[in-house]
């Protein structure tokens, strides 16, 4: 599904989240601390975006994902990145890394328990994990993100990637997602200390960061 919209992804990235994605990504960057120097793993990179913000702080970055059309997308962004094929959940790569980072990339991995495993491998003893999530606001907000999700956003996505069927996908993964604070006790299930959660934007994204025992 990934590789039939990658040559799209950006723009509708950008449309559909009203050009919010950028400052996601870059408040995500800056609550899990990275310093200088500082080695970096962002996995499930898509085309890139969320590793070169990254490497704006001056973070050697490897980004790695299953789909080799985001990839090569990728690649042409941002030729001076190392971008790799391959499994969230089964890394072709050893750490010690000191961040590993995700960017819309739960909803999509069906064991998230493999997942934390994963990061907790390759990421040296104090270093961070963050995930950069979709999520469910609550209260009345709530019931208007329900309707954008149910109407808006698939018809959004047809007309700019003329791919139905992956939009819809987008949408039941978000409504059927874990909440806020069932993603942090995931975390937190997965071995991760101090695990703490920022809701940004009324909640409809959210920043988590954790520590690696």
């Amino acid at each position: 599904m990934f590789d039939r919209i990658h040559s799209r992804y950006d723009l509708l990235n950008h449309v559909l989240s009203g050009g919010l994605d950028f400052l996601w990504r870059r408040r995500a960057v800056r609550e899990v601390g990275v310093q200088k120097g500082d080695r970096v793993l962002d996995l499930c990179c898509g085309t890139g975006d969320l590793s070169q913000e990254f490497a704006k702080s001056g973070a050697s970055v490897t980004g790695v994902d299953f789909a080799a059309g985001m990839l090569s997308l990728a690649r042409k962004k941002y030729p001076h990145l190392e971008f790799l094929q391959g499994d969230a959940t089964q890394v072709p790569l050893d750490g010690p890394y000191d961040v590993a980072a995700l960017a819309f990339g739960p909803r999509n991995i069906h064991d998230l328990q493999a997942l934390w495993r994963e990061m907790r491998r390759l990421v040296r003893p104090g270093g961070r994990i963050m995930s950069l999530e979709l999520t469910r606001p609550t209260g009345i907000l709530g019931w208007f993100h329900g309707l954008y999700l149910r109407y808006v956003l698939p018809a959004l996505g047809r007309v700019i990637s003329g791919d139905n069927s992956a939009y819809n996908y987008l949408c039941k993964t978000i409504a059927h997602f874990m909440d806020r604070e069932q993603l942090s006790q995931s975390m937190r299930d997965g071995g991760l200390l101090d695990v703490r959660s920022i809701p940004l934007t009324f909640g409809i994204v959210t920043v988590h960061v954790a520590r690696v025992p």
